[in-house]
């Protein structure tokens, strides 16, 4: 079986009161995995999805050396965050209004280890590029360095679930 790694923002509820769990619940993580609950803590393996590939990450709080979670670690997310691309089979990316820094440099970790790439990103109608998204940079550099990728407009995030869920998406790599 295929090992995906989701690439994206995390979209965390801004009440810090909630447990992580509950912030975590409109990730589009959370929807594919099917509780957030599932999202928090890192699972060696991974998690076997229902379309018979692996989430392999990424997960909000990465497994420590001391064996502890923890995602205030710039070393340990930054080294486990790679470890999970390295091994995943395809990197999925999700580019919306919420900027991540993290999602660019694993999109390039990726081209660099000549993965199977799939991208989505949020189409900005007002835009004046071809590729319509503030990430059109980083889409453009992918299309160009990497013969193995799809990229997909979306409007709505529930689209994108469902077309995960089918996992036809990774088929057309």
């Amino acid at each position: 079986m295929e090992k995906i790694y989701f690439a994206g923002k995390f979209h965390l509820d801004s009440n810090k009161t909630l447990p992580l769990e509950k912030r975590l619940v409109n990730d589009f993580r959370s929807k594919i995995l099917g509780g957030s609950e599932k999202l928090k803590n890192a699972v060696s393996g991974g998690l076997l999805l229902n379309n018979g590939y692996i989430y392999s990450g990424p997960f909000y709080c990465e497994k420590a050396s001391n064996g502890d979670f923890t995602s205030d670690d710039c070393n340990t997310v930054l080294n486990e965050e790679y470890k999970a691309v390295e091994e995943a089979d395809i990197y999925f990316a999700l580019f919306d209004q919420k900027f991540s820094v993290g999602t660019i440099v694993e999109l390039g970790w990726a081209i660099e280890m000549g993965k199977k790439i799939v991208i989505f990103y949020e189409e900005e109608k007002n835009s004046t590029h071809d590729i319509k998204s503030e990430y059109w940079f980083a889409i453009a550099n992918a299309l160009k360095n990497s013969n193995k990728i799809r990229v997909y407009k979306f409007n709505n995030i529930d689209d994108v679930v469902n077309k995960i869920n089918e996992g036809e998406i990774f088929n057309e790599i």
